[in-house]
């Protein structure tokens, strides 16, 4: 997984594997409030912030005054940040099939599944 790691470039991907992870997530739980990235990315709101603020630069976000709670910032995906996903995410498929060339299908399978029960423990 290194080398697929080291190969998934942001020109490659268009985002950085942050950037993947960050879209990834509002894709998978919808509009999320700024603090609960923080949590899912376990760093600081700083860091986040710097994160949302290149995001948002590229159309890939917006952030909305939470209407519970005006003093909060809600995160949503836009339409151009669906594409960017769906972009890196087919990037990374592509770097992952040629690092695992040769493996069966089944072998692949079998190691997706080892390598998940291994990280959730």
């Amino acid at each position: 997984m290194r080398r697929v790691n080291a190969k998934a470039t942001q020109e490659l991907l268009g985002v950085n594997l942050k950037q993947v992870a960050m879209l990834a997530a509002l894709r998978d739980q919808g509009e999320l409030p700024q603090t609960s990235l923080c949590d899912m990315m376990k760093t600081t709101q700083n860091t986040v912030v710097t994160w949302l603020n290149e995001l948002e630069d590229a159309g890939f976000i917006t952030r909305v005054r939470d209407p519970e709670d005006r003093r909060k910032h809600n995160v949503a995906m836009t339409p151009k940040g669906e594409a960017a996903l769906e972009h890196a995410e087919s990037e990374l498929r592509r770097l992952e099939d040629e690092a695992l060339s040769a493996l069966t299908a089944d072998e692949r399978t079998q190691l997706r599944r080892l390598v998940t029960k291994a990280l959730d423990g």
